[in-house]
């Protein structure tokens, strides 16, 4: 880390204070669903580090095979003590601070109240009190490569709120973005998926930004969102998710 003195206490208070303030300055949108746009998500010289130190690729594993083939295209690395145990000691401090920032209790609370409407809508709670819901995050890298799309969907009701950081060098990957959709008129179908919506907003993968929502999948309030084709020369689509589950991980 470029301060080399710091505990991995220290940049995890560091990081958790510089993550709240820049969660509190976050723009943040009611429709289709609310969801906000981070900027500047961690400290300059952590995020430097975070690109420095990212796994190798061969350290990543794969979901689940698929029919098309494609299951190689996402690959992921937890963070957790067994992940973070894998990095080489001289990073071991810096994944462990990030890891305990975003994993805090008090990161939890700044980001529910940050979209409070769509947490009252799918628990019917008032607004005040959304900050109380439990919530167990598990930061997880991802490594997306040419051939991978996530086509619109609304997440697992076991998530709670999503939070996708990016992770890119520089803005030549800007146009790989996350998107968040409306549902328009007419079925529904795996193969021409994009007939049925459109793209209210593409979050630009811009580096140190990322973006968060709350899940949800009522007929008021859909979470529609999901990741274009990444094309030929896309390069690595790096990325950190934080979601937030209901329930403790187990195991």
């Amino acid at each position: 880390m470029s301060k080399h003195s710091e505990s991995s206490f220290e940049l995890y208070t560091r990081v958790l204070e510089h993550l709240l303030t820049r969660i509190q300055a976050a723009t943040v949108w009611d429709a289709p669903f609310t969801h906000m746009s981070l900027q500047d998500i961690f400290p300059a010289d952590v995020y430097s580090e975070l690109l420095t130190h990212l796994p190798p690729a061969e350290r990543y594993r794969t979901g689940p095979r698929t029919s098309n083939g494609r299951h190689n295209v996402r690959t992921f690395y937890n963070l957790t003590t067994d992940g973070i145990s894998g990095f080489p000691i001289c990073c071991r401090t810096l994944w462990r601070g990030v890891s305990a920032a975003l994993t805090d209790p008090e990161l939890k609370r700044c980001l529910y109240a940050k979209l409070a409407p769509d947490l009252s809508h799918r628990y019917v709670i008032e607004e005040t009190k959304v900050a109380d819901l439990a919530g167990y995050s598990r930061p997880t890298l991802y490594r997306e490569t040419e051939g991978y799309e996530m086509p619109a969907h609304t997440d697992s009701l076991k998530k709670v709120v999503t939070m996708h950081l990016y992770l890119p060098a520089d803005l030549d990957q800007v146009h790989l973005g996350t998107a968040i959709y409306q549902r328009t008129t007419g079925g529904l179908s795996k193969s021409r998926w994009r007939e049925s919506f459109s793209i209210v907003r593409q979050m630009a993968f811009r580096p140190n930004s990322g973006y968060a929502f709350v899940v949800n999948n009522s007929i008021a309030r859909q979470s529609w969102h999901g990741c274009e084709l990444l094309p030929t020369g896309a390069g690595v689509r790096n990325t950190l998710l934080n979601t937030f589950y209901s329930e403790p991980r187990h195991g």
